[in-house]
Protein backbone atom coordinates (compact mmCIF):
# COMPACT_ATOMS: atom_id res chain seq x y z
CA UNK A 1 0.00 0.00 0.00
CA UNK A 2 3.16 2.47 0.63
CA UNK A 3 4.33 4.29 -2.36
CA UNK A 4 7.39 4.48 -3.91
CA UNK A 5 8.62 7.85 -2.32
CA UNK A 6 7.36 5.90 1.60
CA UNK A 7 9.05 3.04 0.94
CA UNK A 8 12.22 5.12 0.24
CA UNK A 9 11.80 6.97 3.51
CA UNK A 10 10.83 4.01 5.57
CA UNK A 11 14.65 2.21 4.80
CA UNK A 12 16.24 5.89 5.35
CA UNK A 13 14.58 5.53 8.78
CA UNK A 14 15.63 2.32 9.55
CA UNK A 15 19.27 2.38 8.20
CA UNK A 16 19.71 5.36 10.30
CA UNK A 17 18.40 3.99 13.38
CA UNK A 18 19.55 0.42 13.06
CA UNK A 19 22.70 -1.55 12.44
CA UNK A 20 21.34 -4.11 9.84
CA UNK A 21 23.73 -7.26 9.10
CA UNK A 22 24.75 -7.83 5.66
CA UNK A 23 22.63 -11.10 5.01
CA UNK A 24 19.94 -9.95 6.84
CA UNK A 25 16.11 -10.85 5.97
CA UNK A 26 13.88 -7.92 5.04
CA UNK A 27 10.40 -8.74 3.91
CA UNK A 28 7.85 -6.71 2.44
CA UNK A 29 4.46 -8.03 1.88
CA UNK A 30 2.10 -7.23 -1.08
CA UNK A 31 -1.03 -8.32 -2.94
CA UNK A 32 -0.94 -8.72 -6.72
CA UNK A 33 -2.90 -5.79 -7.49
CA UNK A 34 -0.14 -3.38 -5.38
CA UNK A 35 3.50 -4.12 -7.73
CA UNK A 36 3.70 -3.58 -10.96
CA UNK A 37 6.98 -3.83 -12.91
CA UNK A 38 8.77 -0.12 -11.90
CA UNK A 39 7.75 -0.60 -8.16
CA UNK A 40 9.00 -4.11 -7.94
CA UNK A 41 13.11 -2.76 -9.73
CA UNK A 42 12.34 0.01 -6.50
CA UNK A 43 11.61 -2.14 -4.18
CA UNK A 44 14.51 -4.48 -4.64
CA UNK A 45 17.04 -1.73 -5.26
CA UNK A 46 16.03 -0.36 -1.57
CA UNK A 47 17.05 -3.46 -0.08
CA UNK A 48 13.78 -5.91 -0.02
CA UNK A 49 14.94 -8.98 -0.51
CA UNK A 50 11.87 -11.30 0.49
CA UNK A 51 8.14 -10.66 -0.54
CA UNK A 52 4.80 -12.04 0.92
CA UNK A 53 2.38 -12.02 -1.58
CA UNK A 54 -0.84 -12.57 -0.90
CA UNK A 55 -2.15 -14.56 -3.36
CA UNK A 56 -5.02 -17.01 -1.53
CA UNK A 57 -6.23 -18.92 -4.27
CA UNK A 58 -6.02 -19.55 -8.07
CA UNK A 59 -9.69 -20.27 -8.26
CA UNK A 60 -10.99 -16.58 -9.43
CA UNK A 61 -14.59 -18.07 -7.94
CA UNK A 62 -13.00 -17.91 -4.42
CA UNK A 63 -11.00 -14.32 -4.71
CA UNK A 64 -14.24 -13.19 -5.56
CA UNK A 65 -15.56 -14.69 -2.79
CA UNK A 66 -13.39 -13.52 -0.32
CA UNK A 67 -13.53 -9.48 -1.93
CA UNK A 68 -9.93 -9.74 -3.57
CA UNK A 69 -8.90 -6.94 -6.31
CA UNK A 70 -6.85 -9.47 -8.05
CA UNK A 71 -7.32 -12.65 -10.15
CA UNK A 72 -5.75 -15.75 -11.00
CA UNK A 73 -3.98 -14.60 -14.11
CA UNK A 74 -2.79 -10.88 -11.90
CA UNK A 75 -0.91 -13.19 -9.14
CA UNK A 76 0.68 -14.75 -12.00
CA UNK A 77 1.68 -11.56 -13.88
CA UNK A 78 2.42 -10.29 -10.46
CA UNK A 79 4.71 -13.68 -9.54
CA UNK A 80 6.75 -13.27 -13.19
CA UNK A 81 7.16 -9.37 -12.34
CA UNK A 82 8.84 -10.18 -8.99
CA UNK A 83 11.30 -12.95 -10.50
CA UNK A 84 12.51 -10.38 -13.38
CA UNK A 85 13.24 -7.68 -10.55
CA UNK A 86 15.26 -10.21 -9.50
CA UNK A 87 13.60 -11.48 -6.39
CA UNK A 88 14.69 -15.39 -5.38
CA UNK A 89 12.85 -15.78 -1.96
CA UNK A 90 9.08 -15.15 -2.34
CA UNK A 91 6.35 -16.77 -0.09
CA UNK A 92 2.63 -17.42 -1.60
CA UNK A 93 0.07 -17.27 0.88
CA UNK A 94 -2.62 -20.27 0.20
CA UNK A 95 -5.93 -20.67 1.91
CA UNK A 96 -8.26 -23.46 1.83
CA UNK A 97 -11.64 -24.60 3.65
CA UNK A 98 -14.19 -22.53 1.96
CA UNK A 99 -17.44 -23.53 2.33
CA UNK A 100 -17.98 -26.55 0.35
CA UNK A 101 -14.68 -26.50 -1.31
CA UNK A 102 -14.72 -30.09 -3.56
CA UNK A 103 -11.38 -32.20 -2.91
CA UNK A 104 -10.64 -31.41 -6.83
CA UNK A 105 -10.66 -27.85 -6.06
CA UNK A 106 -8.85 -27.63 -3.36
CA UNK A 107 -5.89 -29.95 -5.15
CA UNK A 108 -6.06 -28.16 -8.53
CA UNK A 109 -5.77 -24.83 -6.77
CA UNK A 110 -2.56 -26.42 -4.51
CA UNK A 111 -0.67 -27.52 -7.51
CA UNK A 112 -1.51 -24.02 -9.16
CA UNK A 113 0.02 -22.23 -6.69
CA UNK A 114 3.27 -24.46 -5.96
CA UNK A 115 3.85 -25.31 -9.30
CA UNK A 116 4.97 -21.52 -9.66
CA UNK A 117 7.95 -22.45 -7.80
CA UNK A 118 7.73 -20.06 -4.94
CA UNK A 119 10.34 -20.49 -2.09
CA UNK A 120 7.60 -20.61 0.43
CA UNK A 121 4.02 -21.11 1.19
CA UNK A 122 1.97 -19.95 4.45
CA UNK A 123 -1.18 -21.88 4.91
CA UNK A 124 -4.47 -20.26 6.32
CA UNK A 125 -7.64 -21.45 6.77
CA UNK A 126 -10.56 -19.71 6.18
CA UNK A 127 -12.14 -18.47 9.10
CA UNK A 128 -15.18 -16.38 10.10
CA UNK A 129 -14.38 -13.41 12.60
CA UNK A 130 -16.96 -11.61 14.88
CA UNK A 131 -18.23 -8.95 13.11
CA UNK A 132 -16.77 -9.60 9.71
CA UNK A 133 -19.13 -9.56 6.44
CA UNK A 134 -18.53 -13.54 7.04
CA UNK A 135 -20.31 -13.27 10.32
CA UNK A 136 -23.30 -11.23 9.45
CA UNK A 137 -24.05 -13.53 6.63
CA UNK A 138 -24.00 -16.29 8.98
CA UNK A 139 -21.30 -18.18 6.94
CA UNK A 140 -21.40 -21.96 8.10
CA UNK A 141 -17.62 -23.53 7.70
CA UNK A 142 -17.39 -27.10 6.77
CA UNK A 143 -16.97 -29.69 9.19
CA UNK A 144 -13.96 -30.16 11.27
CA UNK A 145 -12.93 -33.72 10.35
CA UNK A 146 -13.40 -32.63 6.51
CA UNK A 147 -11.02 -29.57 7.38
CA UNK A 148 -8.49 -32.03 8.98
CA UNK A 149 -8.39 -34.57 5.59
CA UNK A 150 -8.13 -31.37 3.76
CA UNK A 151 -5.04 -30.26 5.48
CA UNK A 152 -3.35 -33.50 5.27
CA UNK A 153 -4.31 -33.57 1.45
CA UNK A 154 -2.61 -30.18 1.30
CA UNK A 155 0.51 -30.74 2.97
CA UNK A 156 0.64 -34.53 0.72
CA UNK A 157 0.86 -32.67 -2.26
CA UNK A 158 2.92 -29.37 -1.54
CA UNK A 159 5.66 -32.65 -0.50
CA UNK A 160 5.58 -33.42 -3.99
CA UNK A 161 6.47 -30.08 -5.29
CA UNK A 162 9.60 -30.21 -2.82
CA UNK A 163 8.10 -27.99 -0.11
CA UNK A 164 9.34 -28.94 3.50
CA UNK A 165 6.21 -28.53 6.10
CA UNK A 166 9.00 -26.90 8.98
CA UNK A 167 5.83 -25.74 11.31
CA UNK A 168 2.09 -26.41 11.40
CA UNK A 169 1.25 -23.65 8.75
CA UNK A 170 4.40 -22.73 6.76
CA UNK A 171 6.47 -24.72 4.36
CA UNK A 172 9.53 -23.81 2.51
CA UNK A 173 12.36 -25.45 0.09
CA UNK A 174 15.30 -26.14 1.68
CA UNK A 175 17.45 -23.22 3.38
CA UNK A 176 14.24 -20.82 2.89
CA UNK A 177 12.52 -20.65 6.43
CA UNK A 178 11.01 -17.86 7.51
CA UNK A 179 13.25 -16.10 9.90
CA UNK A 180 10.83 -13.62 11.77
CA UNK A 181 8.12 -16.60 12.07
CA UNK A 182 11.09 -18.94 13.84
CA UNK A 183 12.09 -16.18 15.47
CA UNK A 184 8.62 -15.92 17.03
CA UNK A 185 8.36 -19.77 17.62
CA UNK A 186 11.46 -20.10 19.56
CA UNK A 187 10.45 -17.41 22.37
CA UNK A 188 13.45 -15.35 21.21
CA UNK A 189 13.16 -11.25 20.93
CA UNK A 190 11.61 -8.68 18.58
CA UNK A 191 11.10 -4.74 18.15
CA UNK A 192 7.13 -3.80 17.27
CA UNK A 193 7.33 -0.12 15.22
CA UNK A 194 4.18 1.03 13.71
CA UNK A 195 0.54 1.66 15.19
CA UNK A 196 -0.94 -1.61 16.75
CA UNK A 197 2.68 -3.34 16.74
CA UNK A 198 3.52 -5.64 19.15
CA UNK A 199 7.08 -6.26 20.79
CA UNK A 200 8.86 -8.21 23.18
CA UNK A 201 11.93 -7.63 25.03
CA UNK A 202 13.55 -8.85 28.05
CA UNK A 203 10.39 -10.74 29.63
CA UNK A 204 8.23 -7.99 28.57
CA UNK A 205 5.61 -7.91 25.63
CA UNK A 206 4.08 -4.69 24.87
CA UNK A 207 2.06 -2.97 22.39
CA UNK A 208 1.52 0.06 20.62
CA UNK A 209 -1.26 2.76 20.89
CA UNK A 210 -4.11 1.51 18.06
CA UNK A 211 -5.51 4.75 17.77
CA UNK A 212 -3.70 6.77 14.82
CA UNK A 213 -3.62 10.19 16.10
CA UNK A 214 -2.51 9.20 19.30
CA UNK A 215 0.41 7.44 17.95
CA UNK A 216 1.30 10.38 16.01
CA UNK A 217 1.18 12.99 18.74
CA UNK A 218 2.57 10.99 21.64
CA UNK A 219 6.06 10.42 22.97
CA UNK A 220 5.85 6.88 24.12
CA UNK A 221 3.55 5.20 21.82
CA UNK A 222 3.23 1.88 24.15
CA UNK A 223 -0.28 1.48 25.16
CA UNK A 224 0.18 -1.24 27.84
CA UNK A 225 2.57 -4.32 28.64
CA UNK A 226 3.21 -6.95 30.17
CA UNK A 227 5.97 -9.00 32.28
CA UNK A 228 6.22 -12.38 32.00
CA UNK A 229 7.27 -15.12 34.88
CA UNK A 230 9.89 -17.49 34.54
CA UNK A 231 6.85 -20.18 34.69
CA UNK A 232 4.74 -18.31 31.75
CA UNK A 233 7.99 -18.16 29.75
CA UNK A 234 8.85 -21.41 29.72
CA UNK A 235 5.47 -22.82 28.74
CA UNK A 236 5.43 -20.31 25.74
CA UNK A 237 8.52 -21.98 24.46
CA UNK A 238 6.77 -25.38 25.07
CA UNK A 239 3.32 -24.63 22.85
CA UNK A 240 5.11 -22.60 20.46
CA UNK A 241 8.25 -24.71 20.43
CA UNK A 242 5.53 -27.69 19.40
CA UNK A 243 4.42 -25.84 16.45
CA UNK A 244 7.93 -26.41 14.73
CA UNK A 245 7.96 -30.30 12.96
CA UNK A 246 11.93 -30.35 15.06
CA UNK A 247 10.07 -30.30 18.02
CA UNK A 248 11.23 -29.07 21.29
CA UNK A 249 13.92 -30.36 24.01
CA UNK A 250 12.18 -32.54 25.92
CA UNK A 251 13.49 -31.16 29.24
CA UNK A 252 11.93 -27.76 28.65
CA UNK A 253 8.33 -29.34 29.92
CA UNK A 254 7.71 -28.18 33.58
CA UNK A 255 7.75 -31.98 35.93
CA UNK A 256 4.14 -30.54 37.04
CA UNK A 257 3.15 -31.14 32.74
CA UNK A 258 4.99 -34.30 32.57
CA UNK A 259 1.92 -36.65 33.48
CA UNK A 260 -0.24 -35.19 30.78
CA UNK A 261 2.67 -34.84 27.76
CA UNK A 262 3.18 -38.64 28.79
CA UNK A 263 -0.30 -39.33 28.11
CA UNK A 264 -0.56 -37.63 24.39
CA UNK A 265 2.41 -39.78 24.16
CA UNK A 266 0.77 -42.64 24.64
CA UNK A 267 -2.36 -41.36 22.76
CA UNK A 268 -0.36 -40.63 19.94
CA UNK A 269 -0.81 -36.67 19.47
CA UNK A 270 3.49 -36.40 20.57
CA UNK A 271 6.50 -38.18 20.49
CA UNK A 272 9.39 -38.58 22.11
CA UNK A 273 12.41 -39.54 20.73
CA UNK A 274 16.35 -39.03 22.19
CA UNK A 275 15.03 -36.28 24.25
CA UNK A 276 13.16 -34.22 21.77
CA UNK A 277 9.41 -34.14 22.08
CA UNK A 278 7.09 -33.59 18.72
CA UNK A 279 3.61 -33.09 17.61
CA UNK A 280 2.96 -36.21 15.40
CA UNK A 281 0.56 -35.91 12.35
CA UNK A 282 -2.36 -36.99 14.06
CA UNK A 283 -1.65 -34.29 17.18
CA UNK A 284 -0.75 -31.68 14.26
CA UNK A 285 -4.87 -32.03 13.69
CA UNK A 286 -5.98 -30.84 17.05
CA UNK A 287 -2.81 -29.09 18.65
CA UNK A 288 -4.83 -25.76 19.73
CA UNK A 289 -6.94 -28.13 21.54
CA UNK A 290 -3.80 -30.41 23.24
CA UNK A 291 -1.76 -26.56 23.97
CA UNK A 292 -4.80 -25.41 26.02
CA UNK A 293 -5.07 -28.86 28.20
CA UNK A 294 -1.16 -28.23 28.71
CA UNK A 295 -1.94 -24.86 30.38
Amino acid sequence: MLSADQLKTLMMILRENFILSDNCEITLEANPESIEESKAVLVKELGFNRISLGVQSFNDRYLKFLGRKHDAHQARTTFDILRRAGFGNINLDLMYAFPAQTKQELEDDVRAIASLGSEHLSLYTLTIESNSRFYAQALKLDDEQKIAEDYQMVIRFLHEYGFYQYEISNFSKKGFQSRHNKNYWLGKEYIGLGVGAHGFMGNRRYWNTDKLQEYLHKTDAIAGFEDLDERTLIMEKVLFGLRMNEGIDSSLVPQDKREKVDDYIREGFLMENQGILKVTAKGQLVLDELSVHLI
